[in-house]
C-alpha cells in the first residue's frame, strides 16, 4: 500500500495553526482577566473546528483502489472500475473520481503531483477501466494532470543535474568568435591611391592659359 508522503507535514502545519490560535485566545483572556472555564471551552471548540477544516485527508492507494481518509470517514473507489473522472476548478482545484459501484473520492490534484507512486496506481486503474469500456468521461482532466506531472518530473531532473532552462543556449546577441581580418583584408596604399600618391598619380596643371590680348 502506498500513501501520501506530504500528509504528515501538512498535518503538523494544521496542528500548529489551531494550537497557536487556542494559545493566543487564552493568553488574551488571561491578560484581560476574563479567562473562565466556559470561555476556555469555547476557544477550544473553535480550535478543533479550525483543525477539522485544515486537516488534510490521507490518500492511500493499492492494487486497483484508491482511498481518502478524513477525520470522520474513509472514501474509496475501485480505479479499475472508474466510470467518470471530473476536474473542478476554482481557488482549490479538485479531482472527483467515481466508480461503477457507487464509490466517490474527491482529492487535491497536488497530492498526485507530489506523489508519483500514487499517480502510477491511478494511471494503472484508468488504463484497466478503459480496456473494460466502463470509463465514459475524464480524458481531458487526466491528460492535463499527466502533462503537469511530466513537466514537474522533467524540471526536477534538470534541477538535480544542475542544469537550468536556457543555460545551454547561446545568447542571441553574442556573435561568437568570427574570422578576423586577414592579410588580404587590409591593403597597403599603392602608388595610385590617394593615401600615398606616386609619381604621375597627380598631374601638375601648370600655368593657366593666357588670353590672346595678354599674349600680344
Amino acid at each position: 500500500m502506498d500513501h501520501d508522503r506530504t500528509w504528515l507535514s501538512e498535518l503538523r502545519a494544521a496542528l500548529g495553526c489551531s494550537g497557536g490560535l487556542l494559545a493566543l485566545m487564552l493568553l488574551v483572556d488571561l491578560a484581560n482577566g476574563t479567562l473562565a472555564l466556559w470561555r476556555a471551552l469555547c476557544w477550544t471548540a473553535v480550535a478543533v473546528l479550525l483543525l477539522a477544516i485544515l486537516c488534510p485527508p490521507r490518500v492511500t492507494a493499492g492494487e486497483h483502489w484508491l482511498a481518502s481518509r478524513g477525520l470522520v470517514r474513509t472514501r474509496r473507489v475501485h480505479t479499475d472500475l472508474l466510470v467518470a473522472v471530473r476536474g473542478e476548478g476554482g481557488p482549490a482545484p479538485r479531482l472527483v473520481l467515481r466508480d461503477a459501484l457507487g464509490g466517490r473520492v474527491v482529492l487535491d490534484p497536488a497530492v498526485l503531483t507530489a506523489n508519483p507512486v500514487l499517480w502510477h496506481r491511478l494511471d494503472q486503474g484508468v488504463r484497466r477501466s478503459r480496456e473494460r469500456g466502463v470509463l465514459r468521461c475524464g480524458a481531458a482532466p487526466l491528460r492535463t494532470l499527466a502533462d503537469r506531472i511530466d513537466g514537474d518530473g522533467a524540471r526536477a531532473v534538470f534541477e538535480a543535474s544542475g542544469l537550468r532552462c536556457g543555460a545551454a543556449s547561446r545568447p542571441a546577441h553574442d556573435p561568437g568568435p568570427g574570422p578576423g581580418p586577414g592579410p588580404a583584408s587590409v591593403r597597403e596604399p599603392g602608388p595610385g591611391s590617394t593615401g600615398n600618391p606616386g609619381p604621375g598619380s597627380v598631374r601638375d596643371p601648370g600655368p593657366p592659359p593666357q588670353r590672346p590680348e595678354e599674349a600680344a
